[in-house]
């Protein structure tokens, strides 16, 4: 029969204060290799920061005073050598690294691995903005592609019942970190490609260090993203985040809420594309009935009512009647005055009228010739003479003719 052991019963912080010093005597200083990561400098200038490798990662501190010291100062993704003791943040009960100095150690590895495999897939050309395609600017159904109890997901739903209430949400869930998360994503996206409904694809994550944003870096995912033939927009981590699927994305978002604001932008566009269509379209046409009505203005001032028509007619009639009457009367007039002249012409011409005026005409003796000179007629010879009021017969006793000059 095993017997009970009695054990001291110690407070947390005489806890923590045991194993710090016994981590201080054990390890007084180590040199830990890893890469830098979320570093963080406080208002104090104290400097927090996680080193890692691909399997772990530990928490540092280096204080001002150090820090001060350091020849550089350490940046994310910077491959480094830090000297530091262990030790126990007694407050919380922090495993945590108590940095002293640092060395460099090149680039990080991730960070590495990162740029080499950036460069490869950009002389391919996966990420050439020909190969991009366009955001439509209407849609109906949206694939979302994330973890479901992620906050990314959370924050994504709220944003779309508020902007985009009407779109139809198909959520196609997968790991967004660890080792099965590459092709848990490959599979969710392929599905999300080949259903009917979707138009576009949301491929959304939280924020995170370059390692837990590290399998939107995995080469598999990056190349499957580029062969899926429908638009796709990426929210992956903070502003500051880029990771290859970004780059080789149709579209990419700063946070997963700005995916969806994205999205909204480009209905808003469309709104205000049919709107300002709208309002093109209500001028044309109050252009063209604003038109048909000055025309009917203008066709309805040359109509004019039949008894007006016939009062002008009537008019018009008065007037050519009139016109035709004061032509009648001057014509007979004219000719009245020129009947009157020729009647004047004849009686100055009227052999009677000359003889009124005391002349007469000489005949030879019963003959109808007259006598129109002194060489016509003899001494002795009888000549009939016509007056204006009779006739005379007479003999002619003596002649005489004018000499002229």
């Amino acid at each position: 029969m095993i017997q009970s052991q009695e054990f001291e019963i110690i407070s947390v912080s005489r806890l923590n204060y045991v194993i710090n010093n016994s981590l201080l005597i054990s390890f007084p200083l180590v040199k830990v290799e890893g890469e830098v990561s979320q570093l963080l400098v406080s208002k104090m200038g104290h400097a927090y920061f996680t080193l890692k490798d691909e399997q772990a990662c530990v928490k540092c501190v280096l204080f001002k005073s150090e820090l001060k010291k350091l020849s550089f100062v350490p940046n994310n993704g910077d491959q480094i050598v830090a000297t530091a003791s262990p030790t126990i943040y007694s407050a919380r009960g922090d495993f945590q690294l108590r940095v002293s100095s640092i060395s460099r150690d090149g680039s990080g590895k991730l960070f590495e691995k990162f740029l080499n495999l950036k460069q490869k897939l950009l002389s391919e050309g996966l990420f050439d903005s020909e190969r991009k395609i366009e955001i439509p600017s209407f849609f109906n159904c949206v694939g979302i592609v994330t973890s479901l109890d992620s906050a990314a997901l959370r924050d994504a739903l709220i944003t779309f019942n508020n902007k985009l209430a009407r779109v139809k949400l198909k959520i196609f869930p997968s790991l967004v970190q660890g080792e099965s998360a590459t092709l848990q994503l490959i599979q969710a996206l392929n599905l999300a490609a080949l259903d009917s409904e979707v138009e576009v694809i949301l491929l959304i994550r939280g924020g995170g260090s370059l390692e837990d944003l590290w399998v939107f870096n995995e080469e598999l995912l990056v190349r499957n993203l580029a062969k899926i033939t429908k638009p796709i927009i990426t929210g992956i981590g903070h502003e500051t985040d880029t990771s290859l699927s970004d780059m080789v994305s149709d579209c990419r978002a700063a946070t997963p809420t700005a995916a969806v604001e994205r999205l909204s932008v480009e209905e808003e566009k469309l709104i205000n594309k049919l709107e300002q269509s709208k309002i093109r379209l209500d001028g044309l046409v109050k252009n063209f009935f604003s038109f048909l009505e000055q025309k009917l203005d203008f066709l309805y001032l040359k109509i004019k009512s039949p008894r007006d028509e016939l009062v002008l007619n009537e008019n018009k009639f008065k007037n050519t009647s009139q016109r035709l009457r004061n032509t009648n009367k001057n014509l007979q007039q004219g000719l009245i005055l020129r009947l009157e002249h020729y009647r004047n012409r004849m009686k100055v011409l009227d052999p009677a009228a000359i003889l009124k005026r005391g002349f007469c005409f000489i005949y030879e003796k019963d003959s109808q010739n007259i006598v129109l000179s002194v060489d016509q007629i003899t001494k002795e010879q009888n000549l009939d003479v016509q007056f204006a009021d009779g006739n005379a017969k007479v003999t002619v006793n003596s002649l005489k003719k004018n000499i002229s000059n």
